[in-house]
């Protein structure tokens, strides 16, 4: 493929309220200065905590003000990271699309080692790692959307891994100087209601669902009818899917990418498409917070009687 440019590439990030100061914001400000030309997108995650939350949105909404080339959606409670991933990839208006965790940081350099890459690979991980990745959207049309149903942080990766194979498609992973991980912790995140966390910052029921879903050598012993070989970050491995495990639902139709036929109709289209996912997902936070403060204010009444 030819080297990534802003008029092929678009970044992406997804954030939630427990680094908005420490990582986002910096963050922010280095994509604006050192990538102006830039397609950007925010996917906001949302929080189990409601009252923190509120005021975390009218928070970050106010510091991307300052920031109107980058266009972003809110949640109201946590959304899988699966689908912030996915969200950035339609909200694209480019065809490939550098993903980066809110915790990443970089200087000038690293723009020109990125778009000076001799090869550029459909998909693939900078410096071993998923915290930064690009794909294509010809990658999505081929394997899929990432698994919503990964509801918490971790493994959708692994997933995807899995599933490239099964494809047989390789992951190919380049080392781009520059580009620091800071590999922060998940503090206060917004699923902790709902599993535990293990190696500091994943999601335990990820794990769970993982190995509900894959036979994996990693983890267990894998049958040797239907499992095919899987080469990853230098080891080698045998993978299978299980048996009474759901097919993973088609989340969105293939139609909210663009595709180069009639690019400049599709991309006005797209942008209209984006713009009213967002509203009705703005609307349908607002009717969460209306029911939550009268379940509140009901419970009140009740306990007084």
């Amino acid at each position: 493929m030819s080297k990534l440019t802003a008029t092929n590439c678009s970044i992406g990030v997804v954030t939630y309220l427990g680094r908005f100061e420490s990582y986002f914001q910096p963050l922010i400000r280095r994509l604006h200065f050192l990538f102006p030309d830039y397609d950007i997108n925010v996917f906001i995650n949302g929080h189990y905590d409601t009252v923190k939350q509120i005021q975390y949105l009218k928070d970050i909404t106010c510091f991307l003000r300052k920031y109107p080339a980058i266009r972003y959606v809110t949640n109201l409670e946590h959304q899988p990271l699966a689908r912030g991933w996915n969200w950035l990839v339609f909200m694209a208006k480019n065809d490939r699309i550098l993903i980066l965790n809110d915790d990443v940081s970089f200087n000038w350099e690293f723009r020109h080692n990125l778009e000076n890459l001799p090869s550029v690979p459909h998909i693939f991980t900078l410096n071993g790692s998923w915290s930064h990745f690009v794909i294509s959207k010809d990658i999505i049309r081929k394997v899929g959307w990432f698994d919503e149903r990964f509801l918490g942080v971790g493994d959708e990766d692994g997933d995807y891994i899995c599933r490239l194979a099964m494809e047989g498609l390789p992951l190919k992973n380049i080392s781009v100087r520059r580009l620091n991980n800071y590999v922060a912790s998940q503090e206060d995140a917004g699923w902790a209601n709902f599993s535990n966390i293990v190696n500091e910052k994943y999601s335990q029921i990820n794990r769970e669902f993982f190995l509900k879903k894959w036979y994996h050598s990693a983890f267990d012993e894998v049958p040797i009818e239907g499992s095919i070989p899987l080469i990853f970050d230098g080891g080698s491995y045998r993978i299978a899917l299980r048996e009474g495990c759901d097919d993973m639902p088609e989340y969105y139709p293939m139609t909210v990418l663009l595709t180069e036929r009639n690019k400049e109709y599709n991309k006005n289209r797209h942008t209209f498409l984006i713009n009213v996912l967002s509203i009705v997902n703005h609307y349908i936070n607002s009717v969460v917070i209306i029911i939550k403060k009268w379940f509140q204010t009901l419970q009140k009444v009740i306990s007084v009687l």
